[in-house]
């Protein structure tokens, strides 16, 4: 599928009243996103754990997209009671949101649980977004309309067709970083197609959601890998399938901004050396394991909910 580049819209007033946030925004892939959508003349929220980071990352933004409507919002994504706090402070100040985008993760190579009691990994990079955007529907539904619907966005692993233990999400005594991607790749996927089917029944509101996998990508994700991922991945796959933060934001472009998607939902997408749809495998497209997944997911929102008040 070729992809073209989206015109920019800085002087555009419909687009300068829209509201992004892009979680993950201080670094890599959510900064070079952060950036595309600045420089269309929008108000970017950037969210992430390092406040140092955050003011130097608004600052770069700022001067790089000639827009000074860009701010920035500390949490630790880890935990759902902050996830709670962000979306709460969210609703608050920016009632209308257009773009919800999910690039906060890490890949830590070494099983250790957050105090709400979830394995870190499949915290950061599903639960965590998974609870994000239910919060935010509201707001998101407020922000949608007929021909220009609010945008879910997430960035996830190139992994398909992951195997996803239900009964066990923190693998105790089975962890292994790969299958660890695996299992949060899928929840990724499987998030995307569930949210789909329910926002596709709901009219209004206008709200589509998309993923976009991304395989080897420079960044600072790599600073947690375990030590033979860091040897191995840039001796044997950096000089063969390393991309940049720019060219996955390029394609992160066209999914938000393109007029071409407007209206697709729960659609999942690929860039490996190129930007192309995917068609989900049987597992992965089955409906029944999308509902069993936000059934789970909901269940360990409450104990971490739980845990966090005890």
């Amino acid at each position: 599928m070729e992809f073209h580049a989206v015109a920019s819209s800085r002087n555009d007033p419909v687009t300068a009243q829209r509201v992004a946030l892009v979680t993950g925004g201080t670094d890599g892939i959510g900064k070079a996103i952060a950036h595309v959508l600045a420089s269309q003349g929008m108000s970017v929220v950037v969210v992430g754990s390092n406040a140092v980071k955050g003011a130097i990352a608004v600052r770069e933004l700022q001067r790089s997209s000639g827009n000074e409507g860009v701010e920035f919002l500390q949490a630790d994504l880890s935990l759902i009671r902050n996830v709670d706090a962000l979306a709460a402070q969210v609703a608050e100040r920016w009632p209308r949101l257009h773009y919800l985008v999910h690039c906060a993760g890490i890949v830590r190579g070494r099983h250790t649980l957050t105090p709400e009691g979830i394995e870190t990994n499949f915290a950061v990079n599903y639960l965590s977004r998974f609870a994000l955007t239910d919060a935010l529907l509201p707001c998101l539904a407020l922000g949608g309309a007929a021909g220009s619907a609010a945008r879910i966005f997430l960035v996830s692993g190139a992994a398909q067709n992951g195997k996803i233990d239900f009964e066990d999400v923190n693998l105790t005594g089975r962890f292994g970083i790969l299958r660890c991607v695996s299992q949060f790749c899928e929840a990724n996927d499987l998030f995307v197609l569930e949210l789909g089917r329910r926002l596709a029944e709901m009219s209004p509101p206008f709200i589509t959601a998309t993923v976009l996998k991304v395989g080897v990508v420079r960044t600072n994700i790599r600073s947690q890998f375990p030590a033979w991922m860091k040897l191995l991945v840039p001796l044997l796959m950096d000089p063969f399938l390393s991309q940049s933060p720019e060219q996955i934001a390029a394609s992160a472009r066209c999914l938000l901004l393109g007029a071409k998607f407007e209206g697709m939902t729960g659609a999942i997408f690929r860039h490996i050396r190129r930007f192309k749809k995917l068609q989900p495998g049987q597992r992965t497209g089955d409906p029944e394991r999308g509902q069993r997944l936000w059934n789970l997911s909901e269940q360990l929102i409450r104990e971490a909910r739980v845990r966090s008040h005890a």
